[in-house]
């Protein structure tokens, strides 16, 4: 078998021309689309799912790599506000990444792009007003941007994401295996990768197709 070991962290080179595939996706895409083409300087999303606010994220950092920065606010460090880029995209804003620290910086980024004309989009675990942000200036000037929500997918979405990026990867999996795998594991996209993962591993070293007595041995 021809097979690559699948990355749960999602891969690094989707970009939009893959996801307009999924109808998950379509409106997400138009939207950003539209955003980027016009004068707004600012599109903040909502995904309550970490791993699709995190492929939406990267998705779009990789359509537009020449002129864009991607900020993951759970690694973040220590930014200047000297930005060279067309877009800024700042990932994982949740409750567990906002402290004083990065609320000083979403707010100084805020102003600088609103200042130098630099596009922002954001990317939320939630809504602004359930954040709990502790800086009042930094949650009124969130508050200005109309945000668009991204339902959580659907079974047969997820299914179709995960067939997709199995067979990205030279995997094959029928449906009577993923139904297996719908039916008596956790339906979470996170647990289901994990498991994508794990099968991925155990067919390559056991040369053998992924069936359903190999999904019984693994979960």
């Amino acid at each position: 078998m021809n097979q690559k070991i699948l990355n749960i962290n999602l891969p690094q080179e989707r970009s939009f021309e893959e996801l307009k595939k999924f109808g998950l996706f379509t409106n997400f895409i138009s939207e950003i689309e539209t955003f980027l083409s016009h004068k707004d300087k600012f599109f903040l999303f909502k995904v309550s799912e970490d791993l699709i606010r995190n492929y939406l994220i990267q998705a779009s950092y990789n359509s537009f790599l020449s002129s864009s920065l991607l900020i993951h606010l759970n690694d973040f460090k220590n930014f200047n506000m000297e930005f060279n880029s067309s877009f800024i995209f700042i990932d994982n804003i949740t409750k567990e990444n906002l402290n004083a620290k990065t609320e000083v910086f979403l707010f100084n980024a805020f102003n600088f792009c609103l200042d130098n004309k630099i596009k922002i989009i954001f990317s939320c675990s939630d809504f602004v007003k359930n954040l709990n942000i502790t800086l009042p200036d930094l949650e009124s000037r969130l508050n200005t941007i109309a945000p668009t929500e991204i339902k959580d997918p659907s079974e047969e979405e997820k299914i179709a994401l995960i067939t997709f990026e199995l067979n990205q990867r030279g995997l094959k999996i029928g449906k009577r295996e993923l139904n297996y795998i719908f039916n008596y594991h956790s339906r979470d996209l996170d647990s289901l990768l994990k498991l994508a993962n794990k099968l991925d591993k155990v067919s390559l070293e056991q040369k053998k197709s992924i069936t359903t007595n190999l999904i019984k041995e693994i979960i």
